[in-house]
């Protein structure tokens, strides 16, 4: 599992976030962002997502930290990404994900 999430965390620094849906995520996955269902799939996902990382034109992910419990990884990154029309986002967020069979199957996502 260590291999897998850190092939997740040096795809997400590379901004590769379309071909993470692809990889890592089942195709029955849910996703939640701050308590509220995201997608209900990695397609709702990859769909979703899509428009966002198309309208990225520069970034850096940062990894905070890094915790595996079981089948739980709990990874925190900082974000700083610049639009194409130069807005300029920086946040921090906690992935807290549920693997099974090499694929997450639950991901929660929270602003910190």
């Amino acid at each position: 599992m260590h291999k897998l999430i850190d092939d997740f965390i040096a795809m997400n620094q590379a901004g590769l976030v379309l071909e993470l849906c692809e990889k890592y995520y089942a195709e029955d996955v849910i996703m939640l962002n701050n308590g509220k269902v995201f997608a209900k799939s990695m397609r709702e996902s990859y769909d979703k997502q899509k428009g966002f990382v198309s309208s990225i034109k520069e970034f850096t992910v940062e990894l905070v930290s890094k915790t595996i419990d079981g089948n739980v990884a709990e990874l925190t990154f900082n974000y700083k990404m610049m639009n194409s029309d130069s807005t300029l986002n920086e946040f921090t967020g906690k992935h807290i994900q549920t693997w099974k069979n090499d694929k997450i199957i639950k991901e929660e996502y929270v602003s910190v």
